[in-house]
């Protein structure tokens, strides 16, 4: 059986009544908190009791204080002296329980609390959060701006859409805390004012919902990641940023119990966090390449259609170059064919096909190939196999360029040479039709 446990709190970090009440039920089940740490809180096994807790703001500590303050130790020992023990402490948040009956508040003036409270929240969480927000606005404008210039390939990339997805949950979810918090500071001072506490109330339920959308998503990410190919970049990657917060973590608690000074502190573990994100910033390009080295050439893979398909040339005089994505949404294939010498007697191709796994799509697909201002003009599509065909014009010369719009598929393919019916059929036949 074992003796201690860690649980990750989705408390708001001003939510002391549902922070007390937690850890109420917590002791009712057996375990007591022992330790705060960043991500988790730690429990000790007890013998089930009714025990009440206290939450309380200090808002001159700090994460990096090598020891308590002496304004804290007084506090502390104001504390020890009514029967409240320390439980744990992690910068201004401070916890503490009593196991006796109807013990006296530690908070008896709601104004002072809640004063506390703005004055920690301040130098702690609203940063953070407005930092965050200012990041997912900046991300999700970006993300806004490569789908205007190609929603094809912005929604066939399960990596953008991961990203998409990550940043509107931190866009909501900080949304909601800092409009529940002022919210509630304002109804709370105004209590205050008929000397009332006003209690506070988190929304695990929210945060539980959010993991749950973002964490599912991660997995897919990777997942598909390895069936590209990728999982050990992605793994790597990972596993850097997981290391990075886990070595800049260590480096300020190693500093904390060596006794510096939470300036010093404060500097060593900035500067550990700099040098580390610059090192894994700089490893990241090695690997990439080290990992494409590694890899069989695009081109070496059998590709759908290629120039020899439709016409008898050497394919050892060609070069081959081919990328795939895809998403729940689209999947993209892009293929260029080429001769590694140009000459009269040699032909090039290229073709993007790209496979709409949600109908609702699929005009949005052929649009982006027609373009808004459409050089694009109406051809016949039976040679082609094609529900619907279309050819480019520019200065009422017609060229080699068609979007061909298949069930579930649409194919923007250019040659330079006209194509014969039967090429235009073998065309239909492996993109429109074929395995990709």
């Amino acid at each position: 059986m074992r003796e201690t446990k860690r649980q990750m709190s989705l408390y708001s970090f001003y939510d002391h009544t549902g922070i007390e009440k937690h850890l109420a039920r917590m002791a009712e089940r057996g375990w007591l908190l022992c330790g705060i740490g960043q991500l988790f809180w730690h429990y000790r096994r007890i013998e089930p009791k009714k025990i009440t807790f206290s939450v309380c703001y200090f808002p001159q500590a700090t994460i990096y204080d090598p020891r308590p303050s002496e304004g804290q130790e007084e506090f502390y020992d104001l504390c020890a002296h009514a029967g409240w023990t320390l439980a744990g402490e992690s910068g201004q948040l401070q916890v503490f329980y009593h196991e006796g009956e109807d013990p006296t508040p530690i908070d008896t003036d709601p104004a002072l609390e809640v004063e506390a409270i703005h004055q920690s929240a301040k130098k702690t969480v609203l940063p953070a959060n407005f930092l965050l927000l200012g990041v997912a606005v900046l991300n999700l404008g970006l993300f806004l701006w490569r789908f205007w210039d190609n929603p094809v390939l912005t929604l066939a990339s399960g990596g953008t859409l991961l990203a998409l997805v990550a940043y509107t949950l931190i866009l909501v979810n900080c949304t909601v805390e800092l409009c529940a918090y002022f919210l509630w500071r304002h109804r709370a001072r105004r209590a205050a004012e008929r000397g009332e506490f006003l209690p506070t109330r988190s929304r695990v339920w929210f945060q539980r919902l959010l993991l749950a959308i973002l964490l599912p998503a991660g997995a897919w990410w990777f997942a598909g990641m390895l069936r590209d190919g990728d999982g050990g970049l992605a793994a790597v990657s990972m596993l850097g940023v997981i290391g990075i917060i886990a070595a800049v973590l260590g480096v300020r608690k190693l500093l904390k119990g060596a006794g510096v000074s939470a300036k010093a502190n404060l500097r060593g573990t900035l500067a550990a966090c700099v040098v580390l994100s610059i090192l894994f910033a700089a490893a990241i390009p090695w690997l990439v390449v080290r990992g494409l080295n590694s890899r069989p050439d695009p081109g070496a893979e059998e590709l759908p259609l290629s120039v020899t398909d439709l016409v008898e040339m050497d394919p050892d005089h060609y070069s081959r170059w081919q990328f795939r994505t895809a998403s729940p949404l689209l999947a993209l294939l892009q293929v260029s064919d080429y001769p590694r010498i140009y000459g009269e007697m040699t032909h090039s191709l290229r073709y993007d096909v790209t496979v709409v796994k949600v109908p609702a799509l699929y005009g949005l697909c052929r649009d982006h190939y027609l373009g808004e201002d459409s050089r694009y003009a109406p051809v016949d599509p039976a040679p082609w196999g094609a529900q619907e065909a279309y050819r480019y014009v520019l200065d009422g010369q017609t060229l080699e360029y068609y979007v061909l719009c298949y069930p579930h598929r649409v194919v923007e393919i250019t040659l330079d040479w006209t194509p014969t019916p039967e090429q235009m059929a073998a065309v239909g036949e492996k993109l429109g039709r074929g395995p990709l």
